[in-house]
């Protein structure tokens, strides 16, 4: 029997549709997580240090025959500096050992096939409760998940505060107040425009147009179009359960995005979604299950008595033992 999803509504009357085959996706942890970290490096900016750091002196080594090291050295007298050494990476002011360079692999490269995979198992953990509860989210006051709500109701909202009294009557007052935390980093982070951790909190997922602007300024609240979901939005850092806010539209869309599990999908030609092979996934239920035991030998186990000290053991090896006493 095919599942039905409530959708919140202004009128008293409210409506159901089916839920989307795209949320019975088996998650997968472990894919979700390696994919997120292939897919965030493609988003870094080539660093390198500069190919004159540490070589800005005038030194030259003073060669052989005075009983020090052969390493370049500072030109100079009179002052503290002059005499020493320059240049090398185990010196002063010198170079760095191996220093880094813009001719890197700085992209990775991931099968489109599998991101959209696990775009899927992101949509299909954002459904599961114990997942997104166990991401740190706060939905004790949902009736259920996922939520989905009427585009009717973002009409007239052009306020941050407006978007924030429609989140609070959601059910999400103690989401929106576990956001207001701000911490401050630790490291060098603070120097370089990310001074500040916060917390993430629910996404909205529109399809078209819509009030955007309102929720930008929402501390941990981010937004999305449907056809621009990926593995960065729905599992930030890698761990599946982001709470998901779909709109009516966005909420439909999915079956035509995804498709199901024996049809391809009708937007996106030879992605089919894939069930689990197994009906059962854990390893050791199966393997002391009763069927499983039943052909398994019991393990023989031998006693191997410490000859030393146990003197009938050694009278059962040798017999005559006695004799020569």
């Amino acid at each position: 029997m095919q599942k039905k999803v409530e959708i919140i509504s202004k009128s008293s009357t409210p409506s159901v549709v089916d839920l989307p085959p795209v949320f019975r996706t088996p998650v997968r942890s472990d894919l979700i997580s390696f994919v997120h970290k292939n897919v965030a490096l493609n988003k870094r900016q080539p660093y390198a240090v500069s190919p004159n750091a540490g070589k800005n002196y005038s030194a030259e080594g003073w060669g052989t025959g005075r009983a020090v090291a052969r390493v370049p050295r500072i030109k100079g007298s009179g002052t503290r500096r002059a005499g020493q050494g320059a240049f090398a990476n185990f010196c002063r002011g010198g170079h760095m050992a191996h220093p880094t360079s813009v001719m890197r692999r700085w992209q990775r490269k991931t099968p489109l096939s599998i991101r959209r995979l696990v775009t899927a198992m992101g949509i299909s953990a954002s459904a599961l409760a114990p997942i997104v509860e166990s991401r740190g989210h706060r939905i004790s006051g949902l009736k259920s998940i996922p939520l989905v709500i009427d585009n009717e109701m973002l009409q007239g909202i052009e306020k941050t505060k407006d978007a924030v009294r429609f989140l609070n009557e959601l059910g999400l007052s103690e989401e929106m107040d576990k956001t207001k935390e701000v911490f401050i980093k630790s490291g060098k982070g603070k120097m370089r425009n990310r001074r500040y951790k916060v917390k993430k909190g629910p996404l909205i997922v529109y399809d078209g147009e819509i009030c955007a602007k309102a929720f930008r300024n929402v501390q941990g609240v981010d937004m999305c179009q449907v056809d621009s979901l990926s593995v960065l939005e729905l599992c930030p850092g890698g761990q599946p359960g982001r709470l998901v806010i779909w709109m009516k539209d966005a909420f439909l869309k999915l079956h035509d995005l995804f498709g199901d599990f024996e049809n391809e999908a009708n937007l996106k030609p030879g992605f089919l979604l894939t069930g689990g092979i197994a009906s059962n996934d854990d390893v050791e239920k199966i393997f002391y299950s009763c069927e499983v035991q039943a052909f398994i030998d019991e393990p023989c186990l031998v006693d191997k008595p410490k000859l030393v000290k146990n003197v009938q053991e050694i009278e059962k090896l040798n017999p005559y033992l006695s004799l020569i006493d």
